[in-house]
């Protein structure tokens, strides 16, 4: 789904505990959490446009989201594409709504590199382009916190010994998709510089669905949500690509779920199988209450 750019992590999204999230709030529709004040939201309307987008991607009002993204990575040579790996990735978040109209995002974001054909979870690879096989790079279950601010932009902060982030969020215009859907096209770059000098990039554009209907009620404050999620970006080190021209490029597809247990089975059983502290207790770990070694 909608994610943090990879790049805000080091390596480089309550019924049962598991959440169940929007399906504890229902009262628009399945999936739906609501409210009481119900008006029509008007894209035309700067204000209407924020909370558009903040119920495509996030929600509107405090809680938990859980999201899913899927699919490829190819590297981008010479106006050919070749198959690298495939990302399966799932997320949980907890928006807290600040007094300023922002909010405090928690991201626990776990992403398996996989085999594009099998599926199968990655921690070493022939990468293609050089014929080496490498350690395959990723992190382990470590929340990402970060402060989203009134215009949705997210605030990286700069921490002593870590990298630098410059990040330029580009607004985002609903568009109509016939009938019944409405969409965001969402773009950001950043820019990363690593404490040893070394820069490098991230380009994100995700188109994000839903029922037209949901996010223009405003009385709606979550919607189950699509995504198509597209980056350009440099290569990541542990592909030990050198100075070698072109780039990284995910063509991925998610959304958000009302569950965590509405996860893809196959992320779910990974989850279970290597670290399954966060299957037992996601929110647990979400809120730093259970700490899982990478």
């Amino acid at each position: 789904m909608p994610r943090l750019p990879d790049m805000i992590r080091p390596d480089r999204r309550d019924a049962l505990k598991l959440g169940l999230g929007l399906a504890a709030s229902v009262a628009v529709a399945p999936g739906v959490s609501a409210k009481a004040g119900r008006r029509t939201l008007d894209p035309a309307n700067p204000a209407d446009a924020v909370q558009i987008y903040r119920k495509l991607r996030y929600r509107t009002d405090d809680g938990l989201i859980y999201s899913w993204i899927k699919g490829p990575y190819m590297a981008a040579i010479g106006g050919d594409l070749i198959p690298l790996y495939a990302i399966n990735l799932g997320s949980i978040q907890r928006v807290t709504l600040n007094p300023d109209g922002g909010f405090d995002l928690i991201d626990l974001e776990i992403s398996f590199r996989v085999d594009v054909n099998t599926g199968k979870r990655l921690t070493n690879m022939r990468n293609p382009l050089t014929g080496e096989t490498v350690r395959v790079g990723g992190r382990g279950p470590v929340p990402t916190h970060v402060k989203v601010g009134p215009d949705n932009e997210v605030h990286i902060p700069d921490v002593p010994g870590a990298p630098r982030y410059e990040h330029v969020h580009f607004g985002a215009t609903p568009l109509m998709l016939g009938r019944d859907e409405i969409a965001i096209r969402d773009r950001s770059h950043a820019k990363v510089t690593a404490p040893d000098g070394g820069v490098s990039y991230l380009n994100e554009v995700s188109t994000i669905t839903a029922s037209r209907a949901q996010v223009l009620d405003s009385a709606t404050t979550n919607v189950l949500s699509r995504v198509q999620s597209n980056d350009v970006r440099s290569w990541q080190a542990w592909l030990n690509m050198g100075d070698r021209a072109g780039t990284q490029n995910l063509f991925g597809n998610g959304g958000k779920v009302a569950r965590f247990a509405d996860l893809p089975a196959d992320w779910l059983a990974m989850l279970e199988e290597f670290y399954p502290q966060v299957a037992a207790d996601p929110i647990a770990v979400l809120d730093g209450k259970v700490v899982v070694k990478p």
